[in-house]
């Protein structure tokens, strides 16, 4: 039996905490009695993912849909009243009815502000706090691929007037009925006349079926193209004895309401596929200590300097789940927060090579707790999927491992320029059922953690400008440092991994609160 596969959580996509991209990379710590604020703004898009094996794919192949029978059961009656009539008519096999596919063209986008507090109690030690201002939105695009559906809506049919089609086609067959019945034609006229009335009458039984169907032959479709193609050719012939039959038309296509309409619902456990807004949130809250072992660093004027100079620092933090969570019912919906805690363990390490290059080391391990939390419950071939349902899990989600690289050069004393090499490995997802599984459910939450085991490469940059030297001396002047960073997941292996673009803009001022 063939292992089912699930799809990542749309949580994954935006809500992993932010490591790294959130991170001023360096060593640095404030000054004994020293309180740093530091305030930034940062944007996270996603509209990409990684496949397990390494391709790029737009989430709008992963937010797509095929409107055939499967998802749009009346077009099962069409079907068998075409694969009846085709024969009889001498038509080749009809293909299978589709309404087409619908695609949902889905940026998920998230604003995070984070306000942070670190205050240093002594000049190894201080502690920190992070609240961030959050908003997550998902902009969402409808669209519906015409030229792959073969039906149409019932209502776009026969020129928009059913009956007047009906009775100029009733009274096109009569009066060539009439014509036979008088047998006045040559024979072979007589023949073709009754052959011509035969197919007409077939095919005007089979179109009657169809006006009580909801879906009919599209016009662009195979299906409808050889029925016009049939129905032509009786055109012709009835002509031949001076019988005019009314133009057939066909089926156009759904619009992109209506495909939207098909792919939502109760029988698919989510809601119409539509912009998302959580407005104006509360993140996930941290707090932690900082601890700095080692500093051969200059601090104080006088000081001899090492020939490699040195900074050691060391970060333990709980991250609270104080963030909205998504809602589960909502396919685009990333919510403000995980639902769930971390404990968080960062080490940076600085080292000057002269006085021009510099180079950070940075290495954090994220243990992601369990919760219990909603989560829709589906196949990862496309969410929208019927038999897809939402359900109360135990979920744990696997740890996160993150290694940097920060080369930086120094452009004078106050500007300098940075290169971002970040490799992330993220463990696999374990789930379980809180609540009784549906009997005969199509998906069961295990699926949940199919493609959630990945390896990630992410490349960028930074640039700050600081009027504190690097050592973390100040000079005269306002304290403060002012940093641009922009980091994009260049590479994703083994699972779905959310291709983020992140851009931040961070502030941090230091006031000195006693000596």
């Amino acid at each position: 039996m063939k292992r089912r596969q699930a799809v990542l959580s749309l949580i994954v996509v935006l809500s992993l905490p932010s490591g790294l991209e959130a991170q001023w990379t360096d060593a640095q710590l404030p000054k004994r009695g020293e309180l740093q604020v530091g305030i930034a703004g940062q944007n996270i898009t996603v509209d990409h993912r990684f496949t397990p094996d390494g391709s790029k794919q737009p989430l709008t192949e992963m937010f797509a849909a095929e409107l055939d029978s499967r998802l749009v059961p009346p077009l099962d009656s069409l079907d068998v009243l075409l694969s009846g009539l085709f024969p009889a008519l001498g038509l080749s096999t009809p293909q299978a009815s589709t309404l087409g596919p619908v695609r949902y063209d889905v940026l998920l986008e998230r604003t995070r502000v984070p306000i942070s507090l670190t205050f240093s109690v002594v000049d190894w030690l201080a502690v920190f706090t992070v609240v961030p201002l959050v908003r997550s939105q998902s902009f969402v695009g409808t669209q519906i691929d015409s030229l792959a559906a073969n039906s149409g809506p019932e209502s776009s049919a026969f020129g928009g007037d059913p009956d007047a089609f009906f009775t100029d086609l009733s009274t096109g067959i009569t009066s060539l009925d009439s014509i036979v019945a008088e047998g006045t034609l040559p024979p072979d006229q007589q023949a073709e006349a009754v052959a011509l009335l035969a197919d007409a009458r077939l095919l005007e039984s089979g179109l009657l079926q169809m006006r009580d169907l909801e879906y009919v032959p599209s016009d662009s479709g195979g299906n409808g193209r050889q029925l016009s193609g049939f129905y032509a050719d009786l055109e012709t012939g009835f002509q031949a004895f001076e019988v005019a039959l009314p133009t057939l038309s066909f089926a156009g296509p759904i619009d992109a309401d209506e495909a939207q309409a098909l792919t939502s619902g109760p029988q698919f456990g989510i809601e119409p596929i539509q912009d998302r807004d959580t407005g104006i949130k509360l993140g996930d809250v941290e707090a932690g200590i900082s601890v700095q072992p080692l500093n051969t660093f200059p601090r104080r004027p006088g000081e001899d300097r090492a020939t490699f100079p040195l900074r050691l620092r060391l970060d333990a933090l709980y991250r609270f789940p104080t963030g909205t969570p998504p809602i589960a019912t909502r396919l685009t919906d990333i919510g403000a927060g995980q639902g769930q805690p971390d404990l968080e363990f960062r080490s940076t390490l600085d080292v000057a090579f002269g006085s021009r290059f510099w180079l950070s080391v940075f290495a954090g391990y994220n243990i992601q707790m369990e919760a219990e939390v909603e989560r829709l419950v589906t196949s990862r071939e496309t969410p929208i999927q019927l038999g897809a349902y939402t359900a109360l899990i135990a979920w744990d989600p696997g740890d996160v491992l993150t290694l940097a690289a920060v080369p930086r050069f120094n452009f004078t004393r106050n500007i300098t320029f940075s290169f971002l090499y970040a490799i992330r490995r993220h463990g696999m997802d374990q789930v379980t059922p809180v609540d009784p599984v549906p009997d005969g459910a199509a998906f069961v939450p295990s699926d949940l953690e199919e493609g959630s085991e990945y390896n990630s490469r992410s490349l960028g940059f930074t640039a700050r400008y600081s009027s504190t030297e690097w050592s973390g001396d100040r000079r005269s002047g306002i304290p403060v440092e002012v940093e641009l960073t922009y980091l994009n997941t260049t590479k994703g292996t083994d699972g779905f991994v959310p291709k983020r673009n992140v851009w931040q803009v961070g502030l941090r001022l230091y006031q000195q609160i006693f000596r």
